[in-house]
C-alpha cells in the first residue's frame, strides 16, 4: 500500500495532497492493478481535473485522487457534481488498459458493477445500474461515474467515482431534488473508507476480468441489475430500453419494432453518439 511519496510535482493550481487524509485511505487500496499510489485532498477544484494532471506527469496505473470536497466537481456532459465537505465518497484513478480503444466504454460498465457490489457488501441496500453511469437504491440516484479516455503516446482513462454517503435532503441543488439520495438519506450509515475499500476491492477484481476473461463477464453481471424497459429518448422519437449490447452499448426497441444502438464513447466531454438503427 503506497501513499503519496511526494516525488512527482503537485499539479498546478492545487494545494498539497492531505497527509493525514491520505495516510488513512491508502490502508484501504486493494492491491493488484489498483495498489496506489494515493493523493487525497481536503479540498480541490475536481478529482477529475488533478487526477488527469497526475497522468500527464507519468502517474501509474493505478493512481488515485480522492477530494473530501470539490469546488467543481463535474458528471457527464458538464453537469456539476456537488457535496458539502465530507459528505460524498469523491474519487478519480488513472487507469492505462491493455485494451484496444474501442474496448474502453466497457470500462465504466464495469466500474457499476464494482459500485453496486461494493454498496452490497458494506450496507444493506440493493443497488441497479441505469445506462450509462447511474447506481440505483429505491428508485434514487445514489452514485455515478465518469470515464474520460485520451488516446495517444500514453493512451489512459480517468475513471471518477462520486458516491453519495451522508447528504441531507436540504442539501441537493435544485437539479439533483427528488432524483438524487444518500445512503444516509436512506438510513444507511457507512464509513467512506469501508466504502472505498469495498468498491476499490471490487473494480480492481472487474478490471482484472475485462483484461483477462474478456466483456461479456461484465455483460452478464451488468444485466441481472440493469434498469431496462426504461423510456429512452432518441432523436427522432422515444423508445424502450431493452437489453446491453455485447459492445457495451444500450438496445432500444423503437414503436415500429425497430432496434436503436446507443454508444456512450469514454470521453464524455463528448455527447452519446447517434443511435444506429437495426
Amino acid at each position: 500500500m503506497k501513499a503519496s511519496s511526494g516525488s512527482m510535482p503537485w499539479p498546478p493550481a492545487e494545494a498539497a495532497p492531505d497527509v493525514d487524509l491520505t495516510r488513512a485511505f491508502a490502508s484501504c487500496l486493494p492491491g493488484g492493478r489498483i495498489a496506489g499510489p494515493l493523493h487525497a485532498y481536503r479540498s480541490l477544484t475536481s478529482t477529475q481535473t488533478v487526477a488527469r494532471a497526475w497522468s500527464s506527469a507519468g502517474a501509474p496505473e493505478g493512481t488515485v485522487v480522492l477530494a473530501d470536497h470539490q469546488s467543481a466537481g463535474r458528471g457527464r456532459q458538464g453537469r456539476r457534481w456537488t457535496a458539502p465537505p465530507g459528505t460524498a465518497l469523491l474519487l478519480s484513478l488513472v487507469l492505462r488498459p491493455a485494451l484496444p480503444v474501442a474496448r474502453w466504454p466497457e470500462i465504466a460498465l464495469a466500474a457499476g458493477c464494482a459500485v453496486a457490489e461494493g454498496l452490497e457488501a458494506v450496507a444493506p441496500v440493493s443497488a441497479r445500474l441505469k445506462w450509462p453511469n447511474d447506481v440505483i437504491v429505491d428508485g434514487w440516484k445514489l452514485a455515478g461515474i465518469l470515464a474520460e479516455g485520451v488516446a495517444g503516446a500514453a493512451p489512459h482513462v480517468v475513471l471518477g467515482m462520486g458516491v453519495n454517503v451522508s447528504q441531507l435532503d436540504a442539501d441537493w441543488p435544485a437539479d439533483l431534488a427528488g432524483r438524487a439520495r444518500s445512503l444516509a438519506g436512506l438510513g444507511v450509515a457507512v464509513a467512506r473508507d469501508q466504502l472505498f475499500a469495498a468498491i476499490l476491492a471490487r473494480l480492481d477484481a472487474w478490471y482484472g476480468v475485462l483484461h483477462e476473461r474478456g466483456f461479456e463477464p461484465v455483460r452478464e453481471a451488468w444485466r441481472r441489475r440493469g434498469l431496462l424497459g426504461q423510456p429512452v429518448p432518441l432523436g427522432d422519437g422515444e423508445g424502450t430500453s431493452v437489453d446491453l449490447g455485447p459492445g457495451g452499448e444500450l438496445v432500444v426497441r423503437r414503436a415500429d419494432g425497430r432496434h436503436a444502438r446507443l454508444v456512450a464513447p469514454p470521453d464524455d466531454h463528448h455527447d452519446l453518439a447517434p443511435a444506429r438503427a437495426s
